[in-house]
């Protein structure tokens, strides 16, 4: 099989975050999924539960586009004429999710399909219980989209005949189902046809302590190597497709939901950077630089620390995958200057939870996102 064409980029980070290929899949699986949430409860209260459920939908209507032309690609497909085919295309867009995704009918008129597993909800966040369970309420909703879309870039392709989407079970929904079914039909199916049972058993409990996308993959005779790119870069196309949403349908708020995003995450990156460095009270410069070096390589910045004493130091970084996933989309330069400033409030919020937002000043002298050949952050305390 061929390589991945995103390969050499993510194993370009991962030599400058050092870590290995699979566990950088495995962290930026998590951290994909983590992030799609935190979309949700950002856009929510923002935007009010309607436009914010619609643009957050648009997310996953645009990972789909991104999915359907993968499989055109692969299967080496010019139009779609039949469902048959579109149920292919389905599957595969699921594969590489991943999710385990099971073929049990794929017919003229009807395809029928079994999610035993999936990334999202296995790799979500953990936070309070009442949040997780109205997200993945919507998350059904959610897959009714994603399949929309799918279906519309079919018609784009060839496909004549309108296809109707059931979803009868979700695991993210149903709490004892055990699997999602995922039902496509023309309007010459017969609805009454029996459907294909789902097996009583949990595969969460076939897996047993084994790493669940290790364990995936397998079933699905795939590898790290096949699978990493995509969701390390999906991490940041994710990211893009959120500020688009924003910039195209909510331009005078884009920026401050986009910061408010991202404010998301030093309260909890934070606390584990001080645990992580032994550092139980931040004082110095140097301390503090590290902690936003941390916290930069937690977003997969390789940041580091040049040079530091007590009252000064910098923080440098050579690369950017935001930056370099959002010139693979042609993104607007408007995203290159929301990302700096989202930084801007990224690093007040480490300033604030370190306690040190009176005590020092950081301030960002270049950024790659701006065209400069590096990130420089300058560190000062009083």
């Amino acid at each position: 099989m061929a390589q991945h064409p995103l390969l050499p980029f993510m194993e370009a980070h991962g030599k400058l975050l050092g870590t290995s290929l699979k566990d950088l899949t495995v962290d930026a699986l998590r951290s994909l999924f983590g992030h799609v949430y935190y979309i949700w409860r950002t856009f929510k209260p923002a935007l009010g539960e309607e436009d914010g459920l619609k643009y957050y939908g648009n997310v996953w209507a645009e990972l789909a586009k991104l999915g359907f032309a993968g499989a055109m690609a692969k299967f080496g497909l010019k139009e779609v004429k039949d469902l048959p085919t579109l149920g292919r295309i389905v599957e595969d867009c699921f594969t590489g999710v991943p999710a385990l995704y099971i073929t049990r009918r794929n017919e003229k008129d009807e395809h029928v399909g079994h999610v035993l597993w999936c990334a999202n909800p296995a790799y979500g966040p953990s936070d309070n219980t009442y949040c997780r369970h109205d997200y993945y309420r919507q998350e059904v909703y959610l897959t009714y989209v994603y399949l929309w879309a799918l279906i519309e870039e079919a018609k784009k392709s060839g496909l004549k005949e309108d296809v109707l989407v059931e979803l009868p079970s979700g695991r993210c929904r149903d709490g004892s189902a055990c699997a999602c079914q995922i039902i496509l039909r023309t309007r010459t199916a017969n609805p009454d046809m029996p459907l294909p049972e789902v097996k009583k058993t949990f595969i969460d409990l076939e897996m047993g302590t084994q790493e669940p996308v290790s364990y995936v993959l397998k079933k699905q005779k795939r590898s790290f190597e096949e699978q990493g790119p995509a969701t390390f870069s999906g991490f940041f196309a994710v990211d893009f497709f959120a500020w688009l949403q924003l910039f195209q349908n909510v331009k005078a708020k884009a920026q401050a939901v986009y910061n408010a995003l991202w404010a998301t995450f030093p309260p909890m990156w934070v606390k584990e950077a001080r645990l992580e460095l032994e550092i139980g009270r931040v004082k110095t410069a140097k301390e503090l630089a590290q902690v936003i070096a941390f916290c930069m390589r937690k977003k997969y910045i390789a940041g580091t620390v040049a040079q530091a004493d007590a009252m000064q130091a910098v923080v440098v970084a050579e690369a950017d995958p935001f930056v370099q996933v959002a010139d693979m989309f042609g993104a607007p330069k408007d995203y290159h200057k929301a990302l700096v400033k989202a930084d801007e409030a990224f690093i007040a919020g480490i300033l604030k939870e370190t306690k040190m937002d009176k005590k020092a000043t950081v301030k960002i002298k270049s950024h790659i996102a701006q065209g400069d050949k590096k990130t420089e952050i300058i560190v000062s305390v009083k």
